[in-house]
């Protein structure tokens, strides 16, 4: 019982690391696409006018 109780801690723990690199990977993309757009419209936008 003592193994599965000690297999059941390090699993969660493992995971709970994984959710959370995951999460800040997540906001790392979202924040990079919502940066990279605005910039590239503008850019879009400057070489329509010439």
């Amino acid at each position: 019982m003592a193994n599965l109780i000690e297999f059941l801690r390090m699993f969660l723990s493992y995971m709970l690391t994984f959710a959370v690199i995951a999460v800040v990977s997540g906001l790392g993309m979202f924040t990079g696409i919502k940066i990279w757009k605005p910039k590239a419209k503008v850019k879009a936008e400057e070489t329509k006018k010439e």
